[in-house]
């Protein structure tokens, strides 16, 4: 060997193994960070959609009845010349009262294709579907605040009076909220 530049043989073939680990390492790590990248997009346009379209009308119809909930019920606790006052009184407090359990996790709706979707890889991947942990923290979480609920609001408590509220039951208080202010004639439009 007469010049540095020259290649021995040996050392050329090792090189190239070196070449071809390295190059097949950078690959996978490559596609690994693809198929991250790809999930994190698709997460980020899942979550957008979602929020756009279920949370934040939800959220708002919600945040808007509780607000005209307290509003008329503070009217109506500074104003005594009302017809049928202590009826109408009592009544935005039931409905105040009641809307103030409304969690949001009891009225959106159960994304099943997610669920699914879900299952099918876990399934997939032999993995047995298990129980988020912060989903079950928090679950347990509500289960102590609804039974501390319960206790302060007094013994006379029937069964089916622990059920936590269901969309249903939101439309219904709606409703009745909706007569309240068509009894005081405030003209407020339901339609948004």
């Amino acid at each position: 060997m007469d010049s540095p530049w020259d290649e021995d043989p040996e050392h050329t073939s090792s090189r190239d193994v070196e070449w071809s680990r390295i190059s097949s390492e950078f690959t996978n790590v490559g596609y690994r960070e693809g198929i991250s990248a790809g999930k994190e997009a698709a997460s980020q346009e899942g979550f957008d959609v979602g929020f756009a379209t279920v949370g934040v009308p939800i959220g708002r119809e919600l945040g808007i009845l509780r607000g005209i909930t307290s509003v008329l019920f503070a009217f109506l606790k500074n104003t005594q010349n009302v017809p049928d006052h202590d009826r109408m009184l009592a009544e935005a407090q039931d409905i105040s009262e009641q809307l103030s359990k409304v969690r949001s996790s009891d009225i959106m709706p159960r994304d099943l294709e997610a669920e699914q979707h879900a299952r099918e890889h876990l399934e997939a991947e032999g993995v047995e579907l298990d129980v988020n942990e912060d989903l079950a923290a928090k679950r347990d979480m509500e289960g102590i605040e609804d039974m501390l609920a319960s206790l302060s609001a007094g013994n006379g408590k029937n069964k089916g009076e622990n059920a936590r509220p269901t969309p249903d039951d939101v439309q219904a208080l709606k409703s009745r909220l909706s007569i309240l202010s068509d009894h005081l004639d405030l003209g407020i439009n339901w339609s948004s």
